[in-house]
């Protein structure tokens, strides 16, 4: 009996190291690695302690803003006229008060397989941004190029 749970697992084995071991070594195409540097859209949000708690603490709410972009490819700026909506369910007249342009939240959308990062005192995505003032991204391709984004609030209205 022993014997046969020794060669099972040999055969086990073998078979497992056959199965995940590529026959293919070489022949694959070579594709380029893409190039693409831009910024393809830009949202802003504001967010706020909601009515509700969980674990005894309150839930973000996220409310996004209404954006209207204007891009300026040769000059790599990204113009933004903001738009703060109207009241609704626990975005009330007095949270919507608050929002300021200075106390805003930006998250994008890039080029495929780049990255991005904060460049002059620019905060990182997902922290709150001063949107009163310019703020510099700079986006890397895969194939290692770059460019540098800025991103202006043209106007700011809360009707």
């Amino acid at each position: 009996m022993n014997k046969y749970i020794k060669t099972l697992l040999c055969l086990s084995l073998v078979f497992a190291t056959t199965m995940l071991t590529s026959c293919l070594k070489k022949g694959l195409p070579e594709y380029p690695e893409w190039g693409g540097t831009n910024i393809d859209n830009v949202y802003v949000e504001y967010r706020y302690n909601g009515p509700d708690q969980y674990g005894g603490q309150p839930v973000v709410v996220i409310k996004k803003l209404d954006v209207v972009k204007t891009l300026d490819e040769p000059n790599a700026t990204l113009k933004l006229a903001i738009t703060v909506p109207a009241v609704s369910g626990s975005f009330n007249a007095a949270e919507r008060a608050k929002v300021v342009q200075n106390n805003l939240w930006l998250y994008m959308d890039i080029s495929t397989a780049a990255t991005i990062k904060p460049l002059a005192g620019t905060p990182k995505l997902g922290d709150p941004t001063n949107l009163t003032v310019p703020q510099q991204y700079e986006v890397t391709a895969a194939d290692g190029s770059k460019k540098t984004w800025t991103i202006v609030v043209t106007s700011f209205n809360k009707p």
